[in-house]
């Protein structure tokens, strides 16, 4: 019995730990992150209804250049008393004797006569603009060119969340490497600590050594628990770019390493002539232009053809006689208004509608200027990254060459512990400024990339 629950135990563990590797095995390369991102982020979804809106602005638009109709239906009814019997009656009750008055009263109520009258009316009216000296063409296109301006912005958005989301995937990968870096110093510290109490116990080192070998060996320790942290930390900033609120066990899928790059260096201009910054206010420029050319055509007359048909029927019923009337009206016509005075509002709003235009040209060439030089300065930081990379690498591969002579030297005397416990200090650090180059290069070419206005779309 004591042997079968044994097994039993042994099998719901190994199940258990199976499913925890499972879940911890949730690996997303780069481009699964950038389709969860494309489908969930909150600020991409928030763009996109920027351009279903503007597009709806298009529809609104047009809509005032197209016919106006509109249909009504009315119906009425009352109930009158006879004016000649109010008359009679206000008489009655201004004579003297009550038995008089009381007798005219009784009377007049039984000779009143009331009249009921109901009535129904209905009918359709149709509104078209004939001639506004292209004010509604005007708005048109301004509406469409609202639409690219949507879409440049849009693109901007997708480019800033393009960034962040790199880094975050970057800062994942950091973490992931750190651990095992940092795991690596705590193995290499717990060797050395027991090489150093080797000596101690032979009498070749003294007490001093012992203990900063013991303190290495912690801080190698809780290098790896503040690694896991961060961990748990570049998990959460990663989903929370793709769009994902709940924390959940995921990996980035492979290893920061040095890429090579193109060193040639790009046209600036080229690529500034093309950036969604630009292409907005150049856009919205144009937005301007329609603005204020649909405010010159306010000076202008307005022409529109109106008609309709409208149709009522009256119904009237007394103690006399029943009365129906039942008649059809048909007009049409022409309506021409035009602006005399309005306190100077048209002009006041063409004067801003000109000066707009003229400060979004202004901006569009500062707009221009400030992306050749953001281009230029993120250029050189990722070829300067790309640099410090393979200096950095060269540094480690003479650390881990000096850690492995100096160790041999120590074990055999040769090396004071002073001097070799430097080195292994050297080693680890060197390790840590590696894996700080590689996370640098990789995040200044998503700035690079971000500088030239990449959006989601570059990975997919």
């Amino acid at each position: 019995m004591k042997l079968k629950m044994l097994l039993i135990a042994v099998i719901m563990l190994c199940a258990a730990a199976g499913a925890q590797r499972a879940q911890a095995e949730e690996v997303l390369t780069w481009e699964e992150c950038v389709a969860y991102t494309i489908t969930n982020n909150p600020e991409l979804r928030s763009s996109q209804e920027l351009i279903r809106q503007s597009r709806a602005g298009v529809g609104l638009a047009v809509s005032e250049y197209l016919p106006q109709i509109s249909a009504s239906v009315g119906l009425s009814a009352g109930r009158r008393e006879s004016e000649s019997d109010l008359e009679r009656l206000k008489v009655n009750t201004m004579t003297s004797s009550s038995e008089i008055r009381s007798a005219y009263q009784n009377d007049l109520l039984n000779r009143k006569s009331t009249t009921m009258d109901r009535s129904l009316s209905y009918g359709v009216s149709g509104k078209q603009l004939v001639f506004d000296s292209m004010k509604s063409v005007y708005d048109i296109k301004a509406a469409s060119s609202r639409v690219d301006e949507a879409r440049y912005e849009h693109a901007k958005t997708s480019s800033q969340i393009r960034l962040d989301l790199r880094k975050a995937f970057v800062e994942l990968l950091r973490a992931q490497d750190s651990i095992q870096i940092s795991r690596e110093i705590a193995e290499r510290s717990k060797k050395n600590l027991e090489l150093v109490r080797m000596r101690y116990r032979a009498g070749r080192e003294h007490r001093g050594s012992l203990l900063n070998a013991e303190a290495n060996l912690s801080s190698a320790r809780l290098g790896v628990a503040q690694a896991e942290r961060d961990l748990t930390v570049a998990r959460r900033g990663l989903l929370k770019q793709m769009g994902i609120g709940a924390l959940r066990p995921i990996q980035a899928e492979g290893k920061l390493a040095y890429a090579d790059t193109d060193r040639e260096k790009p046209d600036f201009e080229a690529i500034a002539a093309g950036h969604p910054t630009v292409l907005l206010l150049k856009s919205q420029g144009k937005t301007a232009q329609y603005d204020e050319k649909s405010k010159i055509a306010e000076f202008f007359p307005v022409i529109s053809i109106t008609a309709g048909a409208d149709s009522s029927l009256s119904y009237t019923d007394s103690r006399t006689s029943i009365t129906k009337t039942n008649g059809v009206n048909l007009n049409a016509g022409i309506q021409a208004t035009m602006p005399i005075f309005t306190g100077g509002k048209n002009y006041f709003n063409l004067d801003r509608a000109k000066s707009q235009t003229r400060k979004l040209k202004a901006d569009e060439i500062s707009a221009r200027q400030q992306v050749v030089l953001a281009l230029e300065q993120y250029w050189s930081s990722w070829q300067n990254a790309c640099d410090r990379v393979e200096v950095q690498r060269k540094y480690l591969e003479a650390a881990e060459e000096r850690a492995r002579i100096s160790e041999a030297q120590y074990s055999l005397g040769l090396l004071i512990f002073d001097n070799w416990i430097i080195i292994e200090d050297s080693l680890s650090q060197t390790k840590k400024s590696y894996l700080e180059a590689l996370a640098n290069q990789s995040i200044m070419e998503a700035q690079w990339l971000q500088a030239k206005g990449e959006t989601l779309s570059y990975d997919k």
